[in-house]
């Protein structure tokens, strides 16, 4: 027979403790999580919807990749404050739109190599007509060089671009649609996406719903190129999605500098850090502990108070501070390890490094430029001439064939002054030349 356990013995006069001693009235603390199965910071898995999901949800649009584009404006803000990530999506677009067009009769990017290249057989008035006609291709007045550099820019900067086509009697106008403002239709059994729905406000739209609910407030629904929606006042819409591949996402791309997202976040952070410097009046992160006989309520209220003085609007160099019962830890001030400004500086050029790697870029062409053995005008030059036919041609022809050619072939198509057959190539030119060396 099993012998049953004793308790042991306690005092009766001991008070019941429900619980541990609490000596801190007020505090705050921030954890990290991470995906136990791949050690990963859980906000930097960015996962597109399964099918599952997608069905589980009855949703019918995706977005990047959340409805509130958690993920869209992470990558705007990394865009918008890395300089170098900055710097090479600015040149990666310039070169992209390269010096101007080039009239073609023929294939003007052919995925074909033929010993027949493309020819221009226009007359002088054909050329004056079609530069007239994309000097203004839209009505927000944007050129057709311009539309083209803002779909460069988001090709690089989000790895998906959007192009709106409006189809007219006698014109067509070419969009560049921003991607916060796209929600793609959820695709069928085939796996095709057939339509984009664009909204400026999609927060608040349900998307297992149509929709259509919020067509008074601008919500439309456009099918995907080829194909065009039914005439409405005249004009019929078709929109173009080009996307970058990434290997598990199948409604948008990512940008091939993904893998340096964290990296152009640390070039971020390293700014707002001594900016928090100045805030903070140079002080170095800490732990102040005041002594203070109050209840929790008015602990929380000198907290919020201190911290709106003395912390500035990072989340670097600021003070942990907590109100205590204990009298011996009044005004208890412990500093924490602060990080040399060598540790930084070296961290800031790996940052930029990385950054440089992942882009496919040049160290020189981002604004580190070395001598070579000739001189650092050989050395931009070669490597320009590298990138031009490695980086930049493969974008063009991309957005050639796949927007601004089919958008000369509806323009033509529609009346507009566009002869048949007429397609568009980019001329490239070197901003340094032998004669410049």
């Amino acid at each position: 027979m099993r012998q049953a356990k004793i308790p042991p013995k306690t005092n009766p006069k001991q008070p019941t403790r429900r619980g541990p001693k609490k000596s801190i009235l007020a505090s705050s603390s921030v954890t990290i999580g991470a995906d136990p199965m791949t050690h990963l910071i859980a906000p930097d898995i960015f996962n597109e919807p399964t099918r599952e999901r997608l069905e589980m949800g009855g949703n019918k649009w995706v977005r990047f990749f959340d409805q509130n584009d958690t993920f869209l404006k992470s990558l705007i803000a990394v865009v918008n404050n890395s300089p170098t990530l900055r710097r090479i999506i600015n040149d990666k677009t310039n070169m992209v739109v390269g010096d101007g067009f080039i009239p073609m009769t023929g294939r003007s990017n052919s995925m074909l190599t033929t010993n027949k290249a493309a020819e221009a057989t226009l007359n002088p008035a054909e050329l004056n007509a079609i530069e007239d006609y994309i000097e203004k291709v839209n009505m927000h007045g944007h050129t057709l060089q311009e539309v083209l550099g803002m779909l460069a820019f988001d090709y690089d900067a989000f790895g998906n671009c959007f192009a709106e086509l409006v189809q007219g009697d006698g014109f067509c106008y070419l969009y560049h649609v921003p991607m916060y403002m796209i929600g793609l239709r959820r695709a069928g059994e085939d796996r095709v996406i057939r339509s984009v729905g664009i909204y400026d406000n999609w927060e608040e739209v349900p998307l297992a719903s149509e929709g259509t609910q919020y067509a008074e407030k601008g919500f439309r629904e456009v099918p995907m190129y080829p194909e065009f929606s039914p005439a409405i006042d005249g004009l019929r819409r078709s929109i173009v999605h080009v996307k970058q591949y990434a290997a598990g996402y199948f409604y948008f791309g990512l940008p091939e500098w993904i893998g340096a997202k964290m990296w152009a976040e640390i070039e971020y952070r390293i700014q707002r850090l001594n900016t928090s410097k100045f805030e903070n009046g140079f002080m170095p992160s800490g732990f102040l502990q005041f002594f203070g006989s109050m209840s929790t309520t008015e602990a929380s209220k000198m907290l919020a108070a201190i911290e709106k003085k003395f912390t500035g609007t990072g989340n670097n160099h600021e003070i942990f501070m907590q109100v205590v019962r204990d009298e011996k830890l009044k005004a208890n001030w412990v500093p924490m390890t602060v990080m040399q400004d060598g540790e930084f500086m070296d961290l800031q050029t790996l940052a930029a490094s990385a950054i440089v790697v992942a882009n496919r870029w040049s160290k020189s062409l981002a604004g580190f430029a070395t001598e070579g053995q000739l001189g650092t005008n050989q050395q931009i030059r070669q490597e320009m001439e590298y990138l031009q036919n490695t980086v930049i041609k493969q974008r063009q022809n991309v957005l050639l064939s796949r927007v601004i050619n089919p958008y000369l072939k509806v323009s033509s198509e529609s009346g507009a002054p566009i002869p048949a057959g007429l397609q568009f190539g980019v001329s490239n030119s070197l901003p340094v030349s032998f004669m410049g060396e």
